[in-house]
């Protein structure tokens, strides 16, 4: 029998060329890489071009019996969709097999989102001016946190109170800023005029200290002016048998004073765990548990529901591209709903109590 194991791993290799073509983030082409690797080894020694329905099924099948959630498995199944549909359009298959194949669609249960009352007590424990901004511009706008670390000062207009952010697929949109949150970002960039708005920080070095064959030396690195490299220098104090630690310790912060230790200037955005830990610690001074940056994203889709917005006018703000989505974001809670049938019903507002008089 034929092996096709070498044909199927070059279809899934031309798949993924055809991801980074259409700029996929790294986590979903991780996602997605291996989901394709499951079903080649599943698939084996036979052509995946020739798989049908059955062979998805018994696929997905097989990931249940081997721990898959239903979460997970109804992920695989759209995976392999988008998959076939490559083939489809290549001429590889004649027909998508995972479309004729349904799932019982997961249940998420309600979305996490936070009342307003919430927000004010995070935005009320903030500590520094870059916590109240973190806080103050994921709310304001609804941003997905890859997005909101990598927008720049270049792309904020505090006059129309707007700020251009780059999303999923590399698609630009504009995002609106509350007054607070422009008053907020205004404090913590203070005097920067470029660079990222969540920018990195950078300890100042401070040299070090070592024993090495008897002798005290002590190390720093400094950057040479010509090429801007980092060059490490040494000098020794003394020895260990003449000089106790104390002894070489302040020689070594004497010595350190005398040299320039300032790092170039370089300008890199927060990492993601970094804006994690800072909105969870906020969190946890406020005593609201599982906060995340997507939170504030539910949270922000959620309150402009409520108070009226149309779900295309949150679409368009959120940046999604099927009004389905922004769907699972906005929920209304019961105050919602009350407001909605008392402003919505005809008898809505129009309650006159009945008299029990005879």
């Amino acid at each position: 029998m034929r092996s096709y194991a070498r044909f199927n791993r070059g279809l899934v290799s031309q798949y993924q060329k055809w991801m980074v073509a259409m700029h996929y983030a790294r986590v979903t082409k991780t996602i997605y890489l291996k989901a394709l690797l499951l079903y080649v080894d599943f698939i084996g020694k036979r052509s995946l071009a020739r798989a049908d329905h059955s062979d998805i099924r018994l696929f997905l099948a097989q990931a249940s019996e081997n721990g898959a959630t239903l979460a997970t498995v109804y992920r695989y199944l759209g995976i392999l969709r988008q998959f076939y549909d490559f083939l489809n359009l290549g001429g590889v298959v004649d027909y998508v097999a995972p479309r004729f194949v349904r799932l019982r669609v997961p249940w998420h249960g309600r979305a996490n989102s936070l009342t307003e009352a919430q927000v004010q007590r995070l935005i009320s424990v903030a500590r520094t001016l870059r916590e109240r901004a973190l806080i103050e511009f994921f709310y304001s706008t609804g941003c997905r946190l890859s997005e909101a670390r990598n927008v720049k000062i270049e792309h904020v207009d505090f006059v129309a109170r707007q700020a251009r952010v780059r999303g999923k697929l590399g698609k630009v949109r504009m995002v609106l800023l509350a007054e607070s949150a422009t008053a907020a970002l205004r404090a913590y960039i203070g005097n920067r005029e470029s660079g990222y708005v969540f920018e990195a920080d950078y300890k100042t070095q401070k040299g070090h200290l070592s024993a090495y064959q008897g002798k005290w030396i002590s190390k720093w690195r400094y950057t040479r002016k010509e090429d801007l490299e980092r060059v490490q220098k040494s000098k020794i104090l003394g020895a260990t048998a003449r000089m106790t630690y104390e002894e070489a310790k302040q020689k070594h912060e004497a010595l350190m004073a005398t040299r320039d230790l300032s790092l170039p200037k370089r300008s890199q955005p927060l990492s993601k765990v970094v804006i994690q830990h800072l909105v969870a610690n906020i969190g946890t001074r406020a005593r609201i548990k599982h906060v995340t940056p997507h939170t504030f994203r539910r949270t922000f889709a959620t309150h402009l529901h409520e108070n009226g917005a149309s779900l295309e006018v949150i679409r368009a703000l959120l940046g999604h591209v099927w009004v389905q989505t922004t769907l699972k974001y906005a929920r209304i809670g019961p105050d919602g709903l009350s407001r909605s049938f008392e402003k919505c019903h005809p008898l809505g507002n129009q309650y006159e109590p009945i008299s029990t008089q005879q």
